[in-house]
């Protein structure tokens, strides 16, 4: 059993598979495509179409979450991770995924929809504003959120883009085109309300596809014990937990190291609490219950939990039977290795679903962050400065900027996508997740934070990640240590900021956090 992989050859491209591939996504796209005609009536003011009628249920809202939290990232690229380096990728690849998610119920959650009910808040830079009472908090969280969630866009464009090469060798510039054109119309039409609902249906959907993958690959290389005997016929530093003999600066530090391994701790549990496409899905939900705060734990837990680690099984099963072969395949590398075998394993049905899966996952992120990053631009950056602005135009300019911001990635991923899907967009999760650990979740608890704190750690977080991102690229510092570095960084200036400098006043502390918290 140990020379398995050497007689499973990596699947050639096939038609036939992208044909059933396609039908697969259309029903997906076409079901998302009614569910934003459906939601057409509640999506007609500026207002509704930014974030709802905060009436969205514990379970919708719960699978939208999951879907945002997965993304490409984790259906494709963090089965790359534990192809390319082992088990030791686990860390990066699942193991702290959950624990990353569930605070952003606790702490977040209900806040979020508690600002939207009482102060009218519809964006994430809406809720900031009114927490520090301040127009420049607003429009420069929303700058630094357009920033980050571009390169994790991008992210996205690159996942489609993978899966289909992988099932039929064909330049995937049409089906990243399409896909692009279908998400523009059921969030043009739908807004905050149709979007939310067909993120519900993709988190399903991919929660479903991964779960049945890695089962499916456990399976067929014969169990664990056989999994790892695979693994260590090919190399024993495949099974090692940290491969101390990866260099212990640049990227592989996530892998190598104690510092990296503590890191990936830290950048899911930020990023989870943090990511402004996340927190946002609480924007439209009814006030939540105990049942309904049961409700919603479960849904995540079914799409973000037992999935997850599944995926990077997955990975590991892969290079199993692979061996490195797939590393040499540019540009795509490693982030192929979740579609090989479900060609390998399960043949068409688990294939299909898989594909459609992965598309699901890269679209309901994508779809997420574009009405984000358009809502910034008018909500947070045109209309708060001028207010007397017809609500009928900027309800056109956020459709205009929905386009844009699907454009503007595609043509990235188009021209030159990134070499390890997982690792690029790794340094997004570090600058927005160290920027708005402090900014969000940590401000709606502590009533000392300004606006000032908030500030200066925003402006050194972008500055921090984009310097940081240079030596670690060069190998000088490694990943996890720019993740203390930023995480820290931003520690400090958000707290000493908000310390030496005045906070807002008693009325509107009274207002925020209740006249008994005062």
């Amino acid at each position: 059993m140990n020379s398995f992989y050497y007689t499973v050859s990596i699947p050639k491209p096939d038609i036939s598979y992208g044909i059933w591939a396609g039908i697969g996504i259309g029903i997906m796209l076409l079901i998302c495509i009614l569910l934003g005609f459906y939601s057409r009536k509640k999506s007609t003011s500026f207002e509704s179409f930014l974030s709802g009628h905060q009436d969205i249920g514990p379970v919708i809202t719960g699978l939208a979450l999951g879907a945002t939290w997965l993304s490409g990232w984790a259906t494709l690229g963090m089965m790359g991770v534990t192809y390319a380096v082992g088990w030791s990728g686990m860390w990066f690849a699942g193991m702290w995924t959950i624990v990353g998610i569930m605070p952003c119920l606790f702490f977040t959650g209900a806040k979020m929809q508690q600002y939207a009910e009482k102060f009218g808040a519809r964006t994430v830079p809406d809720v900031l504003g009114i927490r520090f009472d301040s127009r420049i908090v607003q429009s420069l969280s929303a700058l630094v959120m357009i920033f980050f969630m571009m390169l994790y866009a991008v992210g996205q464009f690159k996942a489609g883009a993978t899966i289909w090469y992988a099932v039929t060798g064909l330049p995937a510039i049409w089906c990243l085109f399409l896909s692009g054109v279908i998400v523009f119309i059921y969030m043009v039409v739908g807004g905050y309300t149709g979007t939310q609902f067909s993120l519900a249906l993709q988190g399903a959907l991919l929660g479903i596809a991964c779960f049945i993958l890695g089962i499916s690959a456990l399976v067929f290389v014969g169990g664990p014990s056989s999994l790892n005997a695979m693994l260590f016929s090919q190399d024993p530093k495949l099974l090692a937990l940290i491969r101390s003999d990866l260099p212990v600066k640049g990227n592989t530090q996530l892998f190598s190291s104690p510092v990296g391994v503590v890191a990936t701790f830290f950048i899911f549990l930020t990023m989870a609490t943090g990511f402004p496409h996340n927190v946002a899905r609480f924007l439209g939900m009814r006030k939540l219950t105990k049942k309904d705060f049961s409700l919603i734990t479960l849904m995540v837990f079914l799409v973000a939990g037992p999935p997850i680690f599944l995926n990077a099984i997955t990975g590991l099963a892969s290079r199993a039977v692979f061996g490195p072969e797939i590393l040499k395949i540019e540009p795509w590398k490693g982030d192929l290795a979740a579609p090989y075998l479900a060609m390998a394993a399960g043949g068409k049905p688990i294939t299909i679903l898989y594909i459609t899966g992965v598309f699901a996952a890269a679209l309901s992120t994508l779809s997420a962050m574009v009405m984000v990053m358009a809502g910034n631009i008018t909500r947070d950056i045109i209309h708060i400065w001028k207010p007397d602005i017809s609500r009928a135009l900027l309800l056109k300019l956020t459709k205009l900027f929905i386009g844009i911001f699907l454009l503007i990635p595609f043509y990235w991923t188009f021209k030159k996508p990134p070499a390890l899907l997982a690792v690029f967009m790794g340094y997004a999760a570090i600058g927005l997740g160290g920027i708005f650990i402090f900014c969000t979740a940590i401000s709606f608890f502590w009533k000392r934070a300004t606006a000032t704190g908030a500030i200066l750690c925003m402006l050194y977080g972008v500055v921090a990640t984009l310097l940081g991102s240079i030596p670690v690229s060069r190998q000088r510092i490694g990943m996890g240590t720019l993740e203390f570095i930023v995480l820290i960084g931003c520690a400090f200036f958000y707290f000493v900021g908000s310390l030496l400098t005045k906070p807002v006043s008693e009325e509107k502390l009274k207002q925020l956090f209740g006249e008994k918290n005062v």
